[in-house]
């Protein structure tokens, strides 16, 4: 804008500049004619240039205010431009602002979006890994019913397999006893049936004896056979009754022998089951010692001085595993302080849900000893 008016006023200068100059040469032309009388004609023309250098300043003057209406409208014009200019230069500036506000809120948003998806993946994360410990747990806790059910049922069929078995025996030896009963009274049978025919063949002889013999030869042969029958039938009876009694002796010493032998088995399983539990049992309560000895060394604080020393701790424990009370017997003074803090920091120490085991481990005693 600066150099079109630069341009405005070189031009308006060199214009009155080139008015200045003919104004100039038309007195010069003026003063170096000599003066004469002059006819009335020349007093004309002297008019005529007089009025020539008013028209001419005239028409300067015009070209002058054109020059300056011109000048006037450009610095008008330029000034509206220069002000539109800056009215978009404004308009501009602010449209730049609220978009670098936009801008900034957004990307705030996106800032504050991003760690709100942050928190909610650390969350998501937190969650999935207390899930993962809870299902961790429900499948250890679930592998450790199923263990204990699979013992049980191992126990349960072992248990069942050796009745089935006791049964079979007894069974068998029933149906043994059974036949041999059976044999006992077949061979009876036989026996009495081969005396039977034995007493016939002796009867037919007497009978022929007695017939060759007189009448009262065979009645008194009739009344001795008689007797003797008679004899014999209670003979037999009696014999029928000891056998009887001594069958029935024999079957009880049977049943006793096989009731002692049954009672003495089951002792015996009995007490190889008891020693087996107990041998569990034992086996459980020195896992679980070690643990616990475990967890005292990991809440301990050792130092040197504590190497190659020990102490005697006596620790009461709860159903859960909670420490009632822990007291230091026999040992280095240090060792027992440092034994009996790590214990209390613990404050629950390691408890098997076995009752026995757990009745076993409610007050232990154990010889302490730092892992230095």
């Amino acid at each position: 804008m600066k150099d079109n008016q630069s341009k405005y006023s070189v031009a308006i200068i060199i214009s009155v500049g080139l008015h200045v100059v003919l104004l100039v040469l038309l007195g010069l032309s003026a003063t170096s004619t000599p003066l004469k009388p002059q006819p009335k004609p020349n007093a004309q023309a002297i008019q005529a240039v007089v009025v020539s250098e008013q028209a001419v300043k005239q028409h300067a003057d015009r070209i002058k205010r054109t020059e300056q209406e011109k000048r006037r409208k450009e610095q008008q014009r330029l000034q509206q431009a220069e002000d539109r200019i800056k009215k978009l230069n404004e308009e501009r500036r602010q449209k730049e602002v609220a978009i670098a506000k936009a801008k900034d809120q957004q990307l705030k948003a996106e800032q504050a979006a991003k760690r709100a998806e942050t928190k909610r993946a650390e969350k998501e994360v937190e969650r999935k890994l207390a899930e993962a410990a809870a299902v961790k747990a429900e499948q250890q806790r679930l592998k450790k019913v199923e263990e204990r059910k699979k013992a049980e049922a191992a126990t349960k069929k072992a248990e069942q397999q050796r009745a089935k078995k006791e049964l079979e025996r007894k069974k068998s030896e029933q149906a043994a006893a059974a036949a041999d009963k059976k044999r006992k009274a077949a061979e009876e049978k036989e026996r009495k049936r081969q005396a039977a025919v034995v007493a016939e063949n002796k009867r037919k002889k007497a009978e022929k004896a007695k017939l060759k013999a007189e009448q009262e030869r065979k009645r008194q042969e009739a009344e001795k056979k008689r007797v003797a029958e008679q004899k014999r039938k209670a003979a037999e009876k009696e014999r029928q009754r000891l056998a009887k009694i001594e069958r029935d002796r024999q079957e009880r010493l049977m049943q006793e022998q096989i009731e002692a032998e049954f009672a003495s088995e089951l002792d015996s399983e009995i007490q190889q089951l008891d020693a087996v539990r107990q041998q569990e049992v034992l086996s459980e309560v020195d896992k679980y010692q070690a643990r616990i000895q475990s967890s005292i060394q990991r809440n301990m604080l050792t130092s040197d001085a504590m190497k190659g020393k020990s102490c005697a701790l006596n620790i009461r424990l709860s159903d859960s595993g909670l420490v009632l009370s822990v007291t230091s017997g026999k040992g280095d003074s240090v060792v027992c302080r440092a034994g009996v803090n790590a214990v209390n920091k613990a404050g629950t120490l390691p408890m098997s849900t076995d009752p026995e085991v757990a009745s076993k481990l409610k007050s232990i005693n154990l010889i302490f000893r730092p892992e230095i």
